[in-house]
């Protein structure tokens, strides 16, 4: 194996990484209901080496409240279904699929990643959650989610169970490629640190910066060490968008672009999804509804007032800080610059220790994962921090991670 390799995932659900994205004049936002356009995206990755594709998955309802979303494209469809059938039409890279544990069963899970790990030669992962929108829990005939500590006890006991199932599948039937699905975790607090320690063989992460990729890095290493498992078998993939163009000037005026895309409304729409509060009704010349906020929000009020207080204290109008927050989605970080320039920033991520690779969620789907293989791809490989081929016929293998671990309870 290369030395200091970077492993790639590609995140290609929905629409890319903008909330403008489906905008751009080489998205395709209606191809994401057609097997045409997994077909390609699937054999797009494939081609530049990823080692996976991972799909996330939605069970509130965007609905909630008798509002639904006018600006923002946000298909969701099951990732379990589209990932198998994207399995038929490739041969090599991974799939991952988001399945929560708070609203499945051992059972069931065991079972549908069973079929998945068969149907895909040893090619699926299980990207675990334990469902934190607050509109999830009336769609399962709840009022609200059970406490974060809960979710993630249970968690433990669903994936252990799952293991101790899938471990009979072998012993009574046709082995499993892989023995189980390897096993991702996405969780950033302290709670969901410790569950991704005992059970994660890869962990998806924001890092919007260098240092942050070390720390965190650092951090889960040092704890999957606490509890008696080895950090190499582990590997840190913190999410990556990316603009690119011939100079970093053209680079800089298409990040521009694209984020001009919006107008006040997709923004405030944008922040509406994001504070799980509807501010469609108020006014983008106006001031920050605070108190309307922190009354109605879903989300705990605490992390929403460091979120929206210093704006309102600012001045700053609605919808400017709408746009603002829109520029930065999600916490992780965004590259511009020329294919060069992010060739040569993720080599530097990987040899300080900021991360085993990248989760890549192209700006817009697909031109922007085309302009990814077709201009970063080749230069990695040439410098030899990107595999030419796969190493085998599993997900494991292609990830260079050992043989499957107990999950420690």
């Amino acid at each position: 194996m290369m030395q200091n390799q970077i492993h790639l995932w590609a995140f290609l659900q929905g629409i890319g990484f903008f909330p403008t994205g489906w905008k751009h004049e080489r998205a395709r936002p209606e191809g994401v209901f057609h097997m045409d356009y997994y077909t390609r995206v699937a054999q797009l990755a494939e081609q530049g080496r990823f080692d996976a594709i991972v799909f996330g998955d939605q069970l509130q309802s965007r609905g909630a409240g008798g509002r639904a979303p006018e600006r923002l494209a946000m298909p969701t469809l099951d990732p379990v279904t589209l990932l198998t059938a994207m399995a038929a039409v490739t041969k090599h890279i991974g799939l991952v699929a988001t399945v929560s544990t708070t609203y499945n069963t051992p059972e069931m899970l065991a079972e549908r990643f069973g079929t998945m790990e068969r149907i895909t030669g040893g090619r699926s992962g299980w990207n675990i959650v334990t469902t934190a929108h607050p509109d999830t829990a009336p769609n399962f005939g709840e009022t609200e989610l059970p406490p974060k500590d809960a979710r993630y006890r249970n968690a433990v006991e669903v994936v252990a169970r799952a293991c101790e199932l899938w471990a009979e599948m072998d012993r009574e039937g046709p082995q499993l490629p892989q023995g189980r699905p390897v096993l991702v975790q996405a969780g950033q607090s302290p709670d969901g640190r410790d569950f991704a320690a005992r059970t994660a063989e890869a962990i998806f992460c924001p890092a919007a910066t260098i240092q942050a990729g070390v720390d965190f890095r650092t951090d889960l290493r040092s704890r999957v060490a606490g509890v008696g498992r080895s950090p190499d078998g582990v590997r840190i993939m913190p999410g990556l968008s990316c603009v690119l163009g011939g100079t970093e000037e053209e680079a800089r005026a298409e990040h521009t672009a694209i984020l001009d895309l919006a107008d006040d409304a997709l923004a405030i729409e944008y922040l509406s999804e994001s504070l799980c509060c509807d501010l469609t009704g108020f006014d983008p010349l106006g001031q920050i509804p605070v108190d309307e906020i922190l009354a109605k929000t879903l989300l705990p009020q605490g992390d929403v007032a460091r979120s929206i207080v210093p704006g309102a204290e600012k001045g700053t109008p609605l919808g400017e800080f709408a746009a603002n927050f829109m520029r930065h989605p999600r916490g992780h970080n965004v590259f511009i610059g020329t294919p060069e320039q992010m060739a040569d920033m993720m080599i530097e991520w990987r040899d300080a220790g900021a991360c085993d690779g990248f989760t890549l969620q192209p700006s817009y789907m697909p031109g922007g994962l085309e302009d990814f293989v077709g201009q970063v791809v080749p230069i990695l490989q040439a410098r030899g921090r990107l595999r030419t081929d796969y190493p085998g016929a599993t997900l494991r293998e292609t990830l260079g991670l050992p043989a499957r671990e107990a999950v420690t309870a």
